[in-house]
């Protein structure tokens, strides 16, 4: 039963972070594109859902196939053991730091335009096959967006077995499907523009502390010794502290959107930013204590051994 619970959490988990993969910047851009190229197309309102379900369908069995495999490759070769190789964590680590600078504005991943073209040329057909080949081309166009919140999902589930990898990365294809069987998922999530941007914002800083820890297991692994458990402190608290200053409006993004006004054109902050800022701001003084030795039980399992 308690297993059952365990793969249950997984599941939502995973989806959840599916869900958040639609907001990374090429699946946002592309999802209202894919949409309205798959149901003008058809003869009727109907037809055009069934095109999405194809669509997204293709999507779940292409990441659920993946994560059975992975299971199967999990449980016949025991590769468990070599998530603790600093190659491993090395690769993972350079992934969430790309992914954090690139949310952040500096660059873009991309794949050369000829391929994005060609399978573009192939999906252009409009049949079964051709909506089939687009959503199987998705993940690689867009793999700079996908892999690294695959990753992610797949992180969800490494305590849940060999089943671990097919619980994560179904829930994750759920997930990710989810906004385009219903594009107001991200209307609601992300209202504006704005608050794209900060919820893109704070995905960075995110990626960014996941980086770090990946780093942290990486000299760990070498027994380098030059990330201990209190220069990670310092530098998650370095990192905490310029989301919440990012979420004040303090510190501004290249890419960033012009802030809101309030009725007497001033600039202001909303409530949201300033109730995450807040919380920013308290995790980073529950974590001040760390820097001198203190336990910090609550998140002990995260940081470096002492």
């Amino acid at each position: 039963m308690n297993h059952a619970l365990l793969l249950g959490g997984v599941l939502l988990k995973a989806i959840v972070v599916g869900v958040l993969t639609a907001i990374t910047p090429f699946i946002y851009a592309i999802l209202p594109v894919t949409v309205r190229y798959l149901s003008p197309k058809s003869k009727s309102k109907k037809e055009g859902q069934k095109n999405i379900l194809i669509y997204t369908g293709t999507l779940v069995l292409i990441f659920s196939t993946l994560g059975i495999l992975l299971s199967i490759i999990a449980n016949a070769t025991g590769v468990f053991r070599f998530i603790e190789h600093w190659l491993f964590n090395f690769a993972i680590c350079r992934l969430f730091l790309g992914l954090g600078i690139s949310l952040l504005g500096v660059f873009e991943f991309k794949l050369p335009a000829s391929w994005a073209n060609a399978a573009s040329a192939k999906a252009r057909s409009g049949n079964v096959v051709g909506i089939m080949y687009m959503a199987l081309t998705m993940p690689a166009v867009s793999f700079s967006s996908v892999i690294p919140m695959m990753v992610v999902a797949l992180l969800t589930g490494h305590n849940a077995g060999v089943l671990g990898p097919a619980f994560s990365l179904f829930g994750f294809s759920v997930g990710l499907s989810l906004p385009f069987i219903y594009p107001r998922i991200l209307e609601i999530l992300v209202p504006s523009k704005e608050v794209l941007n900060k919820v893109k914002g704070i995905m960075g800083f995110v990626a960014l502390t996941i980086g770090v820890k990946f780093l942290s297991r990486t000299d760990l692994a070498l027994q380098w010794h030059l990330i201990d458990r209190y220069l990670f402190i310092i530098i998650i608290i370095m990192l905490a502290a310029a989301a919440g200053a990012y979420m004040l409006g303090v510190i501004r993004l290249s890419k960033d959107y012009a802030p809101t006004k309030n009725l007497y054109g001033v600039k202001y902050v909303s409530l949201p930013n300033l109730f995450i800022a807040i919380a920013l701001f308290t995790f980073i003084v529950y974590l001040l204590p760390g820097i001198w030795g203190a336990p910090l039980e609550g998140i002990s399992r995260f940081l470096p051994p002492a």
